[in-house]
């Protein structure tokens, strides 16, 4: 299949960076310097559930295929 040109349905790692991301804006306390956001990150990163990884990879069957019923377009993910 050839790869639509902006397809971030088809990209794990924005979803994965999404998560990433809600997770340390839920932090407490707040991060309130660079140091203190890469420390949350690493936490963050170093505490990834194994079935949040393993849904992201899991579903791309299934992204693909929706992908190709849609010729390229837009996906609910």
């Amino acid at each position: 299949m050839e790869w639509p040109a902006r397809s971030p349905d088809l990209n794990p790692i924005e979803h994965l960076w999404d998560y990433l991301g809600r997770e340390v804006a839920a932090l407490n306390p707040i991060p309130r310097s660079l140091h203190e956001l890469k420390q949350g990150l690493l936490c963050v990163w170093s505490s990834l559930p194994i079935p949040v990884s393993d849904n992201l990879i899991n579903s791309m069957g299934n992204r693909c295929r929706q992908c190709i019923q849609v010729r390229g377009g837009h996906i609910p993910y």
